[in-house]
C-alpha cells in the first residue's frame, strides 16, 4: 500500500514539473498572438469539413489565427511533409491534427513536440490513446469519439434488425487507423455477443469507388448477405450507393457511420437503416479552445474527452436536436460574435485567496472569449447567504450561464434546480453537489464539474505526516464544516491514510470558516494533547489557523503541519519551517475551464467532459522558488 501510495504522490509532483514556463501572468497570456496549425486526415470530406467549422468558430471566439493544411489523401505519407513544414515555419505555436496512423505517425509528432510545438489530436490517436497512462502521453489530449462504442452499437443496430445467424460484412478504410480499427472491433463484437456471422472486412483506401466495387462484388457473390457496417464516411457512401444500385435497399440493411448529406439521403430514402454520427464541430471548437488554454498557461486539460455520438434514424431525423449533427459539405460562416453574452459567477465566499486566484483565471477567459463576467461573492460560507445571491442572479433576467461553487452539496440542490427551470445552464467549480457524478449519480443536470479530487488531496496531506512521523503518532484534522463536499472528502482521505499508515486521529473541529475559530480550536488541542504530533489544516483558514496557533505555542518542528491551499500565509508558515507541506490547488484553471465551458455552450458545443479534474502542486520548502511550482500559489487581490 505505501509503495503504491508513493507512486500517487510521485505522479502528482511530475504532473507539475512538466508544466511549462508559461502561466497566468506570461507575455504568451496575455499580449502575444498565437498561431494554431490544423492538419485534419484528409479533405474534401464532410467530417473535416465540419470539424474545420468548429475550429475555426473557435479561433474566431478567441482572436486566434488558424492555419489549415489538407492533406488530399488519408495517408501518413502524405500528412507527413505537411507537418513537418508547418513546424518548419517557426511561427506556430501549437498543432492540431488528426494522425493518419496511429504508428507511423509517432515519430512524426514526436518531433514536432521536439521542436517546442504542444499538440494534441482529434478524431484519431497516437499509440493506445491513453495519453494519460499509455505508451504515447506528450499529446495534451485526445479528443474524439469512443470507436469501440461507435462500431457497437451499429452492429448491435443489425442484429436487432435482422436476428441471430444473419451474414455481415464490414466496408472499412485501411487497418492502422485507430478510429476505424476500433469501430470494426466493436461491430465483431457485437456481431458474436449477438450471435451474427461476419463474412468479411474489405479496405478501401477512404476511395469510395474502390469501396462501391468491393461492396458490390459481396453482393454478387454471397446472395445471403442481409446487412453492411460502413466505417466511415466514404466507406458508409460506398456501402450505400452498392447497395442502392443493386435495387437491394431494404433487403440489405446498410448501417452507416458519419453523417453526410448522402448518407442522409440514403436514409429517407430507406436505403440506409441507421446513420451514427459525430460530433465533429465540438472536437475543433474543444481543441483550439483547449490549446489557446495550454498557452495561456491552464494546464487541467483532461487527457482524454469523449465526444459521443448522435443515432439518427428515418423517424427522428427532422428533430431539430439532431438533424443539427448532420455534417456539411462546404465550409460554414462563424456565427457572430457573442455580443451581450453575460456569465455569473458566485463563488463559495470572499475574501478568500482560493476564491480570489479562480476570478483572476475567470476573468482572463472572460477578456479572451470578449464576454461579460458578473461576479457577486458571498461574505460567508454559506448556504444561506449564497442562496439569495444566486436567485437575484436569476431574477435579473439577462443571465445566460451560471457557474458557482455550492456552499452546501445537498442544501443548494433546490436552488441550483431552480436557475435550471429558468433556463440558465450551469456548472459547479471546487464544490458539487449530490454526490459530484455528474453523468450517472444522483443529480446530473449541472454541466461539468471542474475541481480537484479532494479524497486524494486529503491523503496526499496526511500521507505526508505519516512519513514523517511514523506509525502510532497522533494527528488533528482542523476542518470547515460537514456537509462541504470538497472538505468532506479531504477529511476522508486524510483519514483513510491514517488508517492504512496507523496513525490515530485524535478528533476533528470545525471552524465555520473563521480563522479565528479555528486558531482557538488548534491551541485547545495542542494544550489538551501534548502527544499531538501532526495537523491537518482542510482548506485555507483552516490551514492558517493550525499554522498560526502551532507558531504562537512555539511549536514550529515539533509539531508537522500539512496545510491545503496556497495562501500567501502558508507560504510564509512553509518558508519558516512551521509548515511542512502546502497542497495547492489549481483554482485559476478552475476558473478559465468554467467560463471556456460557458461560452462553447453557448456555441453549441455538448461534448464538455461531466468531470474536468484540475490536480495539485505539492510545495516544499526545497521546491518553493521554483518558477513552476509558486505560480501556484494563491492571490489575495
Amino acid at each position: 500500500m505505501l509503495k503504491k501510495l508513493l507512486v500517487v504522490a510521485v505522479c502528482v509532483t511530475m504532473a507539475v514539473a512538466l508544466v511549462p514556463m508559461s502561466s497566468v501572468n506570461s507575455a504568451k497570456a496575455q499580449d502575444d498572438p498565437i498561431t494554431i496549425a490544423f492538419v485534419p486526415g484528409v479533405n474534401p470530406d464532410p467530417f473535416y469539413v465540419t470539424m474545420a467549422a468548429g475550429v475555426n468558430q473557435a479561433a474566431q471566439d478567441l482572436g486566434v489565427e488558424i492555419i489549415e493544411q489538407d492533406p488530399q489523401e488519408f495517408n501518413p505519407t502524405v500528412q507527413t511533409p505537411i507537418i513537418e513544414a508547418m513546424a518548419a515555419r517557426g511561427d506556430v505555436d501549437f498543432l492540431i491534427t488528426a494522425p493518419t496512423d496511429k504508428e507511423q505517425m509517432i515519430p512524426v509528432l514526436e518531433g514536432i513536440r521536439d521542436a517546442g510545438i504542444p499538440l494534441l489530436t482529434v478524431d484519431t490517436f497516437i499509440g493506445d490513446g491513453d495519453y494519460a497512462n499509455g505508451e504515447v502521453t506528450f499529446p495534451i489530449t485526445y479528443i474524439g469519439s469512443d470507436n469501440f462504442e461507435g462500431g457497437y452499437i451499429a452492429c448491435e443496430t443489425l442484429a436487432e434488425k435482422l436476428g441471430e445467424g444473419a451474414q455481415i460484412y464490414i466496408q472499412n478504410v485501411r487497418p492502422g487507423i485507430s478510429t476505424t480499427d476500433q469501430r470494426e472491433q466493436g461491430c465483431i463484437q457485437a456481431a458474436d455477443d449477438y450471435g451474427l456471422e461476419v463474412i468479411g472486412v474489405d479496405y478501401n483506401e477512404d476511395d469510395p469507388n474502390t469501396g462501391q466495387q468491393q461492396t458490390a462484388a459481396r453482393l454478387e457473390s454471397n446472395p445471403e448477405l442481409a446487412g453492411v457496417f460502413g466505417a466511415n464516411t466514404f466507406s458508409a457512401q460506398a456501402a450505400g450507393a452498392a447497395v442502392q444500385n443493386a435495387g437491394l435497399g431494404g433487403a440489405v440493411e446498410v448501417v452507416a457511420f458519419d453523417a453526410s448529406e448522402f448518407a442522409i439521403e440514403l436514409l429517407r430514402e430507406g436505403t440506409v437503416s441507421e446513420v451514427i454520427a459525430q460530433k465533429p464541430y465540438d472536437m475543433g471548437y474543444l481543441a483550439v479552445s483547449f490549446a489557446v488554454a495550454y498557452l495561456k498557461g491552464y494546464q487541467s486539460v483532461p487527457k482524454r474527452v469523449p465526444t459521443g455520438y448522435a443515432v439518427m434514424t428515418a423517424e427522428n431525423i427532422d428533430d431539430p436536436e439532431i438533424a443539427q449533427y448532420i455534417y456539411t459539405e462546404t465550409p460554414r460562416e462563424n456565427k457572430p460574435a457573442l455580443e451581450g453574452y453575460k456569465v455569473a459567477f458566485v463563488p463559495g465566499v470572499n475574501p478568500d485567496p482560493f476564491y480570489v486566484t479562480m476570478s483572476v483565471g475567470a476573468n482572463a477567459a472572460a477578456d479572451a472569449y470578449g464576454i461579460e463576467l458578473i461576479q457577486q461573492d458571498p461574505q460567508e460560507f454559506n448556504p444561506t447567504v449564497q442562496t439569495p445571491i444566486i436567485e437575484a442572479l436569476v431574477s435579473r433576467g439577462d443571465i445566460n450561464f451560471l457557474f458557482t461553487a455550492p456552499t452546501d452539496k445537498e442544501q443548494m440542490i433546490p436552488v441550483l434546480e431552480g436557475v435550471r427551470d429558468a433556463g440558465i445552464p450551469l456548472l459547479t467549480v471546487d464544490t458539487f453537489i449530490g454526490d459530484g457524478d455528474y453523468a450517472n449519480g444522483e443529480v446530473t443536470f449541472p454541466i461539468t464539474y471542474i475541481g480537484s479530487d479532494n479524497f486524494e488531496g486529503g491523503y496526499i496531506a496526511c500521507e505526508t505526516l505519516a512519513e514523517k512521523l511514523g506509525e502510532g503518532a497522533q494527528i488533528y484534522i482542523q476542518n470547515v464544516r460537514p456537509g462541504i463536499s470538497t472538505t468532506d472528502q479531504r477529511e476522508q482521505g486524510c483519514i483513510q491514510a491514517a488508517d492504512d499508515y496507523g496513525l490515530e486521529v485524535i478528533g476533528v473541529d470545525y471552524n465555520e470558516d473563521d480563522p479565528n475559530t479555528g486558531q482557538q480550536q488548534t491551541a485547545a488541542r495542542l494544550e489538551s494533547n501534548p502527544e499531538l504530533a501532526g495537523v491537518f489544516g482542510a482548506n485555507t483558514f483552516s490551514a492558517q489557523a493550525a499554522g498560526a496557533a502551532v507558531q504562537n505555542a512555539g511549536l514550529g518542528g515539533a509539531v508537522e503541519v500539512v496545510a491545503f491551499d496556497a495562501s500567501e500565509f502558508a507560504i510564509e508558515l512553509l518558508r519558516e519551517g512551521t509548515v511542512t507541506e502546502v497542497i495547492a490547488q489549481k483554482p485559476a484553471d478552475m476558473g478559465y475551464f468554467a467560463v471556456l465551458t460557458a461560452v462553447a455552450n453557448a456555441r453549441g458545443v455538448v461534448s464538455v467532459p461531466k468531470r474536468i479534474p484540475t490536480g495539485y502542486a505539492v510545495m516544499t520548502a526545497e521546491n518553493i522558488d521554483d518558477p513552476e511550482i509558486s505560480i501556484f500559489i494563491y492571490r489575495e487581490q
